[in-house]
């Protein structure tokens, strides 16, 4: 069985090549819709015959490219690079799984103690296996799967990492706690102290041989070099390693800690999981584990390792069907709101979206009005800012202005949306001589364009979006109370990026990945200051100041180099403490000021530490007793920061 994989701006789809001919395209009647620059509507046609491939460009512009030269029909071979416009794909032969519709998703719960055992382990193992290998229509994401298996072991963290000693980024990480996600120090750390006494320890044992072999004959001598000089339990960084359990600490807490060296595609990398309630008396789970690390490099690399590695939300989550670009991650403020628009999907009721700019408020209509009954209907976009009244009432409810030859008539938003969805953004905006026509409207169904005599029934549902509760500009006589309850029939929060801290190192990692491919530019990941900086940081500009960050963050690494913390904008350093930037008119009391961003370190540093003072210490790089006198003097409680 085949399979094409498309590499897109918003991230990797897999198309199964299961019937004897697909469309390929922008437009929805094709079989494989790519709606991406460049992309024509029917812009090429895939046959399979037998275990041959085919591809014909049916007359686009930007035409085939196999290979890098454009052809008009070609025969592929497994591994060939095809580029449409500005996407590129690849031809994969796979095996084809036997029920990918039986993938299970993983449901977010509170962590207990560890319920692990064989049979539990090995169905992880195949769920993994079955997203490695799943198409577009996978019915759940690595994140997921990784969190259900880390909630088995009663919670911890996993780290993959990617480069050399010096030089280490994170490919990937998940924790069943926000607080275990900047930890990656603390777990390099302690795999190198590991690895250097397991070092010791060989040249030791090597030492003895030695001398033992002296004293037999050269002849063993000889023999005793022809071997590992180093032990067996010793790895260096150019080969892959058993998986080695040692007891660790996280953020301050006692935990069993495995870890694995990988080197894959000449790639060195790091497979770290660390569990703070799992023992391992009863039985080891290492060689699953072992298992479990070649599965993550195969999914996230791909098993080709030409392409820079994006990862990619599954396309339908909890019921919904997530609108193109949209990453809605495993946190749980974000679970609540998915979930908040699920029960939303089928009553015949409009749609409040209540959020902070940059929040993605307008994919998560798209992404209702897609998994709504209207789905095959216009989902249209206005705003009720930006503009004078009369262009405002223009643009929603249409014109109807004289002409040469008599009336010309401009069709408005609500009637071009008719059989569909209509996303009204800062619709608290809307001007006050307009929202009695909305109120009127949303009651009667009736459209009547400016200056006509003549009205039409349009059916179209409203999905509105504001910054802030409608109940306080209802309070300021900016909005209506009528319009404001018709509009709210049903409201869903949506959380800022400081609410979704879990999902941060997804976004961030997507964004460089998207950046990567829009720049051609391959780099090593991100190191543990670096992402421990950015997870750490408020994003008061929510995901588009994510991407502008990350964006010049890819502009300023070298190729084959990984972003590294001195790359960061001061604000990102700076982290929270930013916020405590005095303002122009405050009082500028250095003693003041000093205590305060003092007082907030250390409430963070003991946030990160779940109270733990000696963990907390060290983050500070204070003494346990300098950091005791600092919060007696500043007089904080023993339970600032905690939990």
């Amino acid at each position: 069985m085949h399979r094409l994989v498309a590499y897109a701006q918003n991230g990797v789809q897999r198309f199964a090549v299961d019937r004897s001919e697909l469309l390929i395209g922008s437009g929805e009647d094709c079989d494989i819709q790519l709606p991406y620059a460049g992309v024509g509507r029917q812009h090429a046609r895939l046959r399979a015959i037998g275990d041959e491939v085919e591809i014909e460009d049916l007359g686009s512009r930007k035409g085939v490219v196999v290979n890098g030269q454009r052809v008009r029909q070609a025969r592929l071979q497994v591994l060939d690079e095809i580029r449409l416009g500005s996407i590129a794909l690849l031809l994969e032969d796979v095996v084809a799984e036997d029920n990918p519709d039986d993938v299970q998703v993983v449901v977010d719960e509170p962590t207990g103690e560890p319920v692990i055992d064989p049979p539990r382990m090995l169905e992880h193992l195949a769920r993994i296996s079955q997203w490695v290998l799943a198409d577009s229509s996978s019915a759940t994401t690595l994140e997921s799967l990784m969190i259900g298996l880390l909630r088995d072991f009663g919670g911890g963290v996993l780290f993959l990492f990617q480069g050399e000693t010096e030089s280490r980024g994170i490919k990937f990480v998940v924790a069943t706690d926000e607080r275990w996600l900047g930890s990656g120090d603390e777990m390099l750390r302690q795999v190198g102290d590991h690895q250097a006494g397991d070092h010791q320890a060989g040249e030791h044992q090597a030492g003895e041989h030695q001398r033992s072999d002296q004293q037999v004959g050269e002849h063993h001598v000889s023999e005793q070099h022809s071997g590992d000089p180093q032990g067996s339990d010793y790895q260096g960084d150019g080969e892959s390693s058993e998986v080695v359990a040692l007891p660790a600490e996280l953020t301050g807490e006692p935990a069993w800690m495995a870890y694995r060296s990988i080197r894959a595609l000449d790639r060195p990398y790091l497979f770290v999981m660390a569990l703070p309630r799992f023992v391992g008396d009863e039985w080891s789970p290492l060689a699953a584990l072992r298992t479990l690390g070649d599965q993550l490099i195969l999914g996230l690399v791909h098993h080709v390792g030409q392409f820079e590695p994006i990862l990619f939300g599954r396309r339908e989550q909890m019921g919904l069907t997530l609108a193109p670009g949209l990453i809605a991650g495993e946190s749980k403020s974000m679970r609540r709101t998915l979930t908040q628009l699920q029960a939303a999907i089928d009553p015949p009721v409009h749609v409040l979206l209540r959020g902070e700019p940059g929040v993605s408020k307008e994919l998560l209509a798209h992404s209702l009005h897609l998994s709504s009954a209207r789905r095959e209907g216009p989902f249209v976009t206005a705003s009720c800012a930006g503009a004078k009244p009369n262009q405002i009432e223009a643009s929603l409810f249409g014109a109807e202005i004289a002409g040469k030859h008599g009336p010309l008539t401009r069709e408005g938003k609500l009637l071009l949306a008719d059989g569909g969805t209509l996303y009204l953004e800062d619709v608290e905006h809307l001007p006050l001589e307009l929202q009695d026509r909305l109120v009127r409207f949303i009651r009667s169904g009736e459209l009547e364009p400016t200056e006509s005599l003549s009205s039409t029934r349009v059916d179209v549902r409203l999905v509105a979006a504001c910054r802030a509760p409608l109940e306080a500009q209802v309070a300021r006589d900016k909005l209506r109370i009528d319009l404001a309850y018709r509009l709210a029939q049903f409201t869903v929060d949506v959380p800022a990026l400081r609410e979704r801290r879990a999902d941060l190192p997804l976004l961030i990692q997507a964004a460089v990945n998207r950046c990567c491919h829009q720049t051609s530019k391959r780099i090593q990941g991100i190191t543990v200051k670096a992402m421990e900086a950015l997870t750490v940081y408020d994003y008061p500009g929510n995901l588009p100041e994510l991407e502008n960050i990350v964006r010049r963050l890819v502009y300023l690494c070298s190729s084959g180099q990984p972003i590294d913390d001195s790359m960061l904008p001061e604000e990102v350093r700076l982290g929270k403490i930013q916020g405590l930037r005095p303002e122009t008119t405050s009082e500028l009391n250095l003693d003041r000021l000093v205590a305060g961003c003092e007082r907030a370190a250390i409430r963070e540093a003991l946030r990160r530490t779940n109270g733990n003072k000696s963990a907390a210490s060290r983050q500070l790089g204070l003494s346990r007793n300098g950091l005791a006198m600092k919060i007696n003097r500043l007089g904080l409680s023993e339970s600032d920061g905690a939990g």
